[in-house]
């Protein structure tokens, strides 16, 4: 999937100034939603329209500075005289005349006399949203700073507030579990403790150099914990899994599951610095196991697991520890300077006879490995798997109180609960319609997938197959269904 073009900007309070203006995106937005960023957002086509090349005003550019001015009511403008436009009702009416679309950026610009200039804005330089995401960014990061007279504020909406903050307090409050900051904002602000926002395009520049010799980028959703989504070769659409390096010693290494070499490098060009004390696996399946024996060998750690999960694993993977439902372990010194943090276990069978979720109290980080998706739905194999123990499971990590769910394959959701409320929601529809399919009469496996997924091709074909097996032999230990000579009835 191509990266969505798209621009963002970091505004200083003042010339010199160390303080910049930062976001709370509304919990509803589906990317990265409920955390805290720079104002920005994607291109539209008529920030093309008025981009002008030779004078440096690229179509970047051009997007910066209208979602600047739609989220903040800063305009990065100038008027004929060469001034900045003051704060006005008319100011107020083109922004609320753009948030609502009933009026293009080029046709208040043209209406107003008002122009645009490449020299408000400094690029930083480009990040691109890693492979883990439905959604995906090539955003164009800009310093500017905020024009005389004019203020910054939130219209809530797409966006629930906003203040000015310097690094090292924004960077505090994430910390103190006291706010949830997108990856990049994290890196961004990092480099810029204790340095004028200005400064931002020689201080990220060493990161940039890294990325453009094919490094990932340092993804922290939460400090303490690293995502390195790796290209694993799941089942569609899945491509990647989440592998997670948490704790600041002890650390440990969760699910590295790649098994080619380029992959794997990925992984260690990250884990290397960080040490690994141990590796922990959700389950068993291929793309969570396939880095675990070089992983093992190249750290010289021991692997944990449930008992279940290395029984299935005997003679590929050897699991020197049992990990039980309840256990506790410890992290190290917690980034908030209150004492230390630990993970618990939570033993979560369906998708796997041994399948664990891991749960960290103080930041309330749900680590729900293949329990739940933000890709798709997740497959439930009749070989190994159980709808009846996944629903269960489903239902208990409901009660665990969570600012953060991350899934093994898709992004991060701050709606944990509407993600379990729904994944239990779409088993419900398909169970229903299951049952519609054989109120007809008996049938074939293959004749209910006919039935229920007509038209679909044949790669999603082999996996509903699974699915409706699955479900059928739910519906048997429930007394609700019989089989008989390969076809099934209603009881």
């Amino acid at each position: 999937m191509t990266p969505t073009p798209a621009s963002s900007v970091l505004v200083a309070r003042g010339t010199g100034s160390d303080e910049v203006f930062l976001v709370a995106r509304s919990p509803a937005l589906r990317f990265m939603g409920g955390m805290i960023a720079f104002p920005g957002g994607k291109v539209h086509e008529d920030d093309e329209a008025l981009s002008r090349p030779s004078q440096g005003l690229t179509t970047r550019h051009v997007c910066a500075i209208r979602e600047l001015f739609e989220e903040t009511g800063v305009l990065l403008a100038h008027q004929p005289d060469g001034s900045f436009p003051p704060p006005s009702a008319e100011l107020d009416r083109f922004r609320r005349m753009l948030l609502d679309e009933s009026i293009v950026f080029s046709a208040m610009l043209e209406a107003t006399g008002w122009r645009l200039q490449a020299s408000d804005l400094a690029p930083a330089g480009h990040l691109v949203t890693p492979p883990f995401a439905p959604m995906r960014f090539d955003t164009a990061f800009f310093t500017a700073t905020l024009p005389p007279g004019q203020q910054a504020t939130v219209w809530e909406g797409e966006l629930t507030r906003g203040w000015w903050a310097t690094a090292e307090q924004a960077l505090s409050h994430w910390k103190q579990s006291e706010s949830l900051l997108t990856p990049p904002t994290v890196s961004i602000l990092t480099v810029l403790q204790g340095r004028p926002i200005a400064e931002l395009p020689q201080r990220l520049r060493p990161l940039l150099e890294q990325l453009d010799q094919g490094r990932m980028p340092p993804i922290w959703f939460n400090p303490g914990m690293l995502m390195i989504p790796l290209d694993c070769q799941g089942l569609p659409p899945t491509t990647h899994t989440n592998t997670l390096l948490i704790g600041t010693g002890p650390v440990y290494l969760i699910d590295p599951g790649p098994t080619a070499p380029s992959e794997q490098q990925k992984l260690f060009e990250i884990a290397d610095e960080h040490k690994p004390d141990a590796i922990l696996l959700s389950h068993q399946h291929p793309d969570h196991i396939g880095a675990v024996n070089v992983s093992a060998e190249r750290y010289g750690v021991p692997v944990l697991a449930h008992r279940k999960t290395a029984e299935l694993l005997a003679g590929q993977v050897r699991i020197d520890r049992f990990l039980e439902d309840g256990d506790r372990l410890d992290l190290g010194l917690a980034p908030h300077g209150r004492g230390r943090w630990a993970l618990e276990v939570i033993f979560t069978p369906g998708h796997a006879p041994g399948h664990l979720a891991f749960y960290q109290p103080d930041y309330q980080l749900l680590l729900a490995g293949d329990m739940v998706s933000t890709l798709s739905s997740l497959i439930i194999h009749p070989d190994d798997g159980d709808l009846i123990d996944y629903l269960a499971s489903l239902e208990r990590l409901k009660a665990y109180p969570t600012r953060l769910l991350l899934p093994a394959h898709g992004g991060p959701t701050t709606k944990a609960r509407a993600v379990l409320d729904d994944t239990i929601a779409h088993r419900a529809t398909r169970e229903k319609q299951l049952l519609e399919a054989l109120a007809g009469g008996e049938k074939s496996i293959d004749e209910l997938t006919q039935v229920l997924y007509r038209g679909y091709p044949e790669s999603v074909l082999r996996l509903a197959r699974w699915q409706i097996h699955t479900g059928l032999v739910k519906l048997q230990r429930e007394g609700r269904a019989i089989h008989n000579g390969g076809r099934w009835c209603l009881r």
